[in-house]
């Protein structure tokens, strides 16, 4: 068993070949509902978009519960030793104090449902790292998915513009007019999915099939340029020189500081520019835009209901987009004062680090950190020793670095339905098995 197959077994069959041939269909329902979810195309021109936000969807409701039953019931029947390689101390302690927050944040019964709901999503990407029998499966399944991802995303650009390109008859940002978003309901979202999918792309080519591997590429990255996320764009030429060049070090602390020193200054630069001193005049004297499209608003914001409610925070979804934060009156006469769009139509913190701290207070920052930077750059030391499959070892390492820097700019972890959050747990996870067994070898006929 690997991480692809129920690692750690000595390559040992005791399955039936019903279990093996479920490995790759249920692998491949996964990753479609993550990745196309059950809301395809958003229409951006309702006046609901600037309204409360509301209770979830009914479908995911039903779905999500469904395949974790499914998923949990496969796996305590395939491996069941499983569950306990990837329990790590990190994940159940940041599982548990995310669902104590929850608990204690706002409407107890709400907030343990979402907080369940959240660690569903959890295990059900730790599961699915273990679906498949060999990387080669793996990267098949990947292709088929990102296949229709693609598909869908340019049919829908093709066939229904309204709903995959923003146009100025959008309810909110009409600024963004041209720019494709697919299925998805933003662009940043699309472009951020794009950049997942070059990755996809590029680790289904090394696992050997060329062809589909560079049409993902391809595809992807023509649908990223056309989504004009500046953020994601500029981010995959970084994050693949950098994982190049970790991948090269031998020594685990310049290891670190070549993947955190860049995410903490990006952090530094962005977030510290939100209040007036030589941050914000050092952004002003080089970005035309010092507020990054409004998200110092934002920022500021996260900051200050974060100190208000510092050690438990304000559970999953935090306060944005509440009756209560949303029509409350407010006074504003100092100019450092927010403005009144983010209480009104804020979503999130657009930081992933300040809204884990918002959600989750600080100590559930801190115990986040632990299981998504700690861990994965613990874990790749020593795959980097051990590991028998490069070409796996560096799509989880591109995955891992890009949410990292992505983290900073976009609300992306912790975030239940989100791929790229999905994806992330995927490598996270991966890393952590890779760190520790061997993948099995590809079947030869």
């Amino acid at each position: 068993m690997t991480p692809m197959e129920a690692i750690g077994e000595g390559g040992t069959r005791r399955t039936s070949d019903a279990v093996n041939l479920l490995r790759p269909f249920l692998l491949l329902i996964v990753l479609l509902v993550y990745w196309i979810s059950f809301e395809p195309f958003h229409d951006r021109s309702g006046a609901d978009l600037a309204g409360p936000l509301e209770g979830g969807n009914v479908a995911n409701q039903i779905a999500f519960p469904l395949l974790w039953i499914i998923l949990a019931g496969f796996t305590l029947v395939a491996k069941p030793a499983y569950f306990r390689k990837v329990a790590t101390l990190p994940l159940v302690a940041f599982m548990s104090w995310l669902l104590i927050t929850n608990v204690v944040s706002g409407d107890p019964a709400t907030g343990l449902k979402r907080g369940l709901f959240e660690i569903i999503s959890i295990t059900i990407a730790a599961m699915a790292v273990g679906l498949p029998e060999s990387p080669r499966q793996f990267a098949n399944q990947l292709a088929i998915a990102a296949m229709a991802v693609l598909a869908l995303c340019y049919f829908g650009v093709a066939f229904l513009p309204s709903m995959s390109i923003h146009s100025t008859g959008d309810m909110l940002e009409k600024e963004l007019a041209g720019n494709w978003r697919g299925f998805f309901s933003h662009k940043n979202e699309a472009g951020a999915m794009m950049v997942v999918l070059i990755f996809t792309g590029l680790f289904i080519k090394e696992a050997g099939n060329k062809v589909a591997g560079w049409v993902v590429v391809g595809l992807a990255a023509v649908f990223l340029v056309f989504s004009v996320s500046k953020t994601s764009i500029a981010l995959v030429p970084v994050t693949l020189a950098l994982a190049a060049l970790v991948a090269r070090v031998r020594s685990g602390w310049l290891r670190a500081i070549l993947i955190l020193s860049p995410v903490i200054l990006l952090n530094v630069l962005t977030v510290g520019s939100s209040w007036p001193g030589p941050v914000r005049s050092l952004v002003a004297a080089v970005l035309p835009d010092p507020t990054f499209t409004s998200r110092t608003d934002l920022w500021r914001f996260s900051v200050e209901q974060t100190s208000q409610r510092p050690i438990f925070g304000y559970g999953l979804t935090g306060p944005w987009r509440t009756n209560e934060l949303m029509y409350r009156d407010r006074l504003r006469p100092e100019p450092e004062d927010l403005s009144g769009w983010v209480e009104e139509l804020g979503t999130d913190s657009h930081n992933s680090y300040l809204e884990a701290a918002l959600q989750f207070g600080v100590p559930g920052v801190l115990l986040l950190l632990l299981f998504v930077v700690y861990q994965p750059m613990r874990d790749f030391g020593t795959a980097l020793r051990v590991s028998n499959n490069p070409a796996l070892l560096r799509y989880f390492l591109r995955l891992w670095i890009y949410v990292l820097f992505t983290a900073s700019l976009e609300t992306v972890l912790v975030s239940r339905n989100n791929p790229v959050w999905f994806m992330a747990l995927m490598a996270i996870i991966g890393l952590h098995l890779l760190a520790r067994y061997h993948v099995a070898e590809e079947k030869r006929a």
